[in-house]
């Protein structure tokens, strides 16, 4: 018989029966502080914020961003068969934009009287003799046919085919330096206005506002009374980061009302009581709270990864409230007084919990020491949420116990003759179940080598109908990409010398070239003018005297076109110069700025064209020996994918081998620690196998699922071997069925933290949860059957059959 009262070894639980009170109130001041601060806590869903602030990279954009000012623009789209209503209402909108305080500028039309004029001054001289070699070799070709003694070949002559082959390439490449009037796409029924804002899109409440002020303005202006047929989108990085965010958001909300709801009714249904469920709920709920206040604290914000982890620190934070409580409901069914069930759950059950508990965050915290935001922040957040989550279950909930447990309110029946009877029985087809999961193993092996990493960048951001929209409606709009890295500089000489050295790059750089052009204040009023202007004047004379009367029909009259760009006659200056076009090398303070843009020849979308246009002008040595670093989004997202590829191994190697030291710890014996991480080894290969199986790819988000399937799926092989230990020979079955149990709950409540995600509009998000629910149920699934089927051979291999039968008294038995 169990003796009342508390047992003589009081400690811990003696405490908590008597100081019950104050340990609630400090819990819930503690709560109440956590809270305040954790309601303070942004999304930063902007991918680009997940690198840390020592990469070069990252440092060159803050020095942009802090010279240029803010970047990125809000674009109105207009579609209509009526190109001219179009430009009406292009002008319309403008004209009111221009006054509104949220606007910069307005960028919608080329100066095309300035571009017509001095277009032959924009080619470099090397174009220029290439053009008057051309010019020269199709007035000769003219000339030999004008020959009465010319006999035309019956094939042609090469030669001449030659020539207009060349002048109309140089046609061509004139003519691409002349813009159209105005931001339209091949058949002028699309038009673009770019808006340019007053401040960043790092302003979240600034960017909300001003689209909705631009729609409304839009909406106002009635555009149908100049085209009936007009249809408007909205589009450009500002709309794109403000959709990017309400999507992470809403599904983080979602998620969270999924999951909650999910594990609340989960809880309640496995222990058929309200009152426990609640308890164990708002304990939680503390824990939480803490969790989210230190964040704030510590780390300031909640980026797209991390802003999910309240449900899901929900769904592993509650699996130690039902081992808890689970426990003391035991105990007290068994008869045991109140202060020793109290005890029991204490010191017994939770040092069980506490060894779960510190294997968990150690292994997220082990991620703290990764670059990569995405790991560190996850790291730290769920490591510090564990460990709350263990001290509240352990501490607070059996003061709250005490408290109810004291009014009453805690109506737990004692069940007359509680004792587990069993009949000692072999764990069947463990022979079966080692050789299926043995050839399981091997596929999965084969299939990790198999599994590629997604690469390009739109198949992981929340892409809106209206985004997909815009993308195809402006396509071939802008002729340059929007999205040039840009290098600062301290002088002209500087700035010479780094153009110098890109397009030098340019030049050796055949096997995977990746730059378009580079641009400089001084390519935009060249130097060499005088140089220029010699030469087309010798063009021009040369026309005059040599092609007059020589060239006939259609190449008289695009001679004739061509002799107007002839006509430039002396260099325009930077105050000649187009204003919309001098703005990007405009500075904060309205200097001329130090700038080198560098434009991309690639699609930067993908993940490897940015890993290699990054390797091409990341950091430039120039002749001088000086380093220059250019950044932009998307060497920033370059530079994410190639610390990501590289520590995500590390990752796994780290979280691995402290999983490992810890459970050695514990057991303090190699063998029993190596039966103990099989299944969660085989579990995370298995799940790497189903990915193969599935086609799924690794990404920027769903890589972090193997650490934390890792910290989450050690527990289940602790629990299933620590009551083994305890039970002894021939107890496999029991051990399955009842620590099992309890298993399946935790897993079940994970996995419905987890499962929201699956539901989730933003791809890499919804990646998280799919891999995350396949990975935590193959490790359940390795340890109620895998692990159980080895030590069955084992058991047998080394003590024969194991019968009889073995009686536990409820009160003694170990819960996990």
């Amino acid at each position: 018989m169990e003796r009342e009262g508390m047992p003589e070894n009081k400690g811990v639980s003696q405490f908590i029966v008597k100081f019950a009170n104050p340990i609630i109130v400090v819990a819930v001041l503690l709560t109440a502080v956590g809270g305040y601060y954790a309601s303070k806590l942004s999304l930063e869903s902007n991918l680009a914020e997940l690198l840390p602030e020592s990469f070069e990279s990252v440092q060159a954009l803050n020095r942009i961003k802090k010279e240029v000012g803010g970047v990125g623009n809000l674009r109105i789209v207009m579609e209509s068969q009526d190109y001219e209503a179009l430009k009406r209402c292009a002008d319309y909108l403008v004209s009111e934009l221009q006054s509104q305080a949220y606007v910069n500028y307005v960028d919608y039309k080329n100066d095309i009287e300035f571009y017509n004029k001095n277009a032959l001054l924009l080619l470099n001289m090397d174009e220029l003799d290439s053009l008057q070699i051309a010019v020269e070799e199709k007035v000769a070709a003219e000339k030999q046919k004008l020959n009465p003694l010319f006999v035309d070949d019956l094939f042609g002559d090469e030669e001449e085919d030659e020539a207009d082959d060349s002048l109309l390439k140089w046609e061509k490449k004139y003519r691409d330096k002349l813009p159209s009037e105005y931001y339209t796409n091949a058949d002028s029924t699309v038009l673009v206005i770019k808006i340019f804002p007053s401040q960043t899109n790092t302003n979240l409440s600034f960017v909300q506002k001003m689209v909705d002020e631009v729609m409304d303005l839009v909406e106002q202006a009635n555009l149908a009374r100049f085209a009936p047929d007009i249809k408007v989108y909205y589009g450009g990085n500002f709309k794109n980061r403000l959709d990017e965010y309400q999507v992470v958001k809403k599904d983080i909300f979602g998620t969270a009302l999924y999951g909650l709801t999910g594990v609340i009714l989960i809880i309640i249904l496995y222990f058929r009581r309200l009152t426990g469920a609640l308890l164990i709920v708002f304990t939680l709920a503390c824990s939480l709270a803490w969790t989210f206040g230190l964040t704030y604290l510590v780390v300031g914000n909640l980026n797209t990864i991390t802003g999910f982890l309240f449900v899901i620190l929900f769904g592993l934070g509650i699996d130690y409230g039902i081992h808890a409580f689970a426990r003391y409901s035991e105990c007290r069914r068994s008869g045991m007084s109140f202060e020793r069930s109290i005890h029991n759950m204490v010191t017994q059950t939770g040092r069980a919990l506490a060894t779960t508990a510190v294997t968990t965050s150690a292994a997220f915290f082990s991620l703290t020491l990764m670059d990569f935001k995405g790991f560190s922040d996850l790291g730290f957040i769920s490591g510090v949420g564990i460990l709350f989550a263990l001290v509240a279950m352990v501490v607070v909930l059996p003061a709250f116990i005490t408290l109810f447990e004291k009014r009453n309110l805690l109506k737990i029946k004692q069940v007359d003759g509680k004792t587990q009877h069993y009949e000692k029985r072999k764990f069947r087809y463990a022979m079966p179940v080692v050789f299926l999961g043995l050839g399981l193993t091997l596929y999965s092996v084969y299939g990790a080598g198999q599994v590629q990493f997604e690469y390009d960048f739109t198949n992981l951001r929340a892409i809106t109908k209206e985004r997909k929209t815009v993308s195809q409606k402006t396509r071939g709009v802008f002729k340059l990409s929007e999205s040039p890295a840009v290098v600062l500089a301290d002088s002209k000489d500087e700035i010479n010398e780094i153009v110098e050295r890109i397009k030098e790059i340019m030049v050796s750089d055949t096997l995977t070239p990746t730059i378009r052009t580079v641009r400089s204040i001084y390519s935009l009023v060249p130097d060499d003018q005088p140089e220029k202007l010699v030469k087309i004047k010798e063009i021009r004379e040369f026309i005059a005297d040599e092609a007059d009367g020589v060239l006939k029909g259609e190449d008289k009259e695009r001679l004739d076109e061509f002799k107007r760009y002839l006509e430039v006659d002396k260099p325009f200056t930077w105050e000649e110069f187009p204003e919309k076009d001098k703005r990007q090398f405009i500075n904060k303070k309205g200097d001329i700025g130090n700038f080198v843009f560098i434009y991309p020849s690639v699609a930067l979308k993908n993940g490897r064209n940015a890993i290699n246009f990054r390797d091409d002008v990341g950091k430039i040595t120039t002749a001088s020996g000086k380093v220059y670093h250019a950044s932009s989004s998307n060497i920033i997202l370059a530079d994410m994918l190639t610390i990501m590829i590289s520590e995500g191994k590390w990752a796994v190697i780290l979280t691995f081998f402290v999983v490992f030291l810890i459970v050695l710890l514990d057991f303090r014996d190699l063998k029993a620690t190596l039966l103990v991480l099989s299944p969660l080894l085989l579990g995370v290969l298995w799940m790497i196998g189903t990915m193969y199986l599935m086609g799924t790819k690794w990404n920027l988000f769903n890589i972090v699922v193997i650490p934390s399937v890792i910290g989450i799926g050690v527990d289940n092989g602790v629990h299933i071997y620590h009551r083994y230990k305890e039970e002894g020979p021939g107890s496999l079955i029991h051990v399955v069925k009842n620590t099992g149990l309890a298993i399946s709950m935790t897993t079940l409540t994970t996995i419905v933290g987890y499962s929201g995600l699956i539901v989730a509009h933003h791809p890499g998000l919804n990646s998280i949860g799919k891999l995350a629910l396949i990975g935590i149920g193959l490790t359940y699934l390795t340890a109620i059957l895998i692990l159980p089927a080895i030590l069955q051979l084992l058991e047998t291999r080394g003590t024969g059959d194991a019968s009889g039968s073995a009686s536990i008294n409820a009160g003694t038995e170990r819960s996990h």
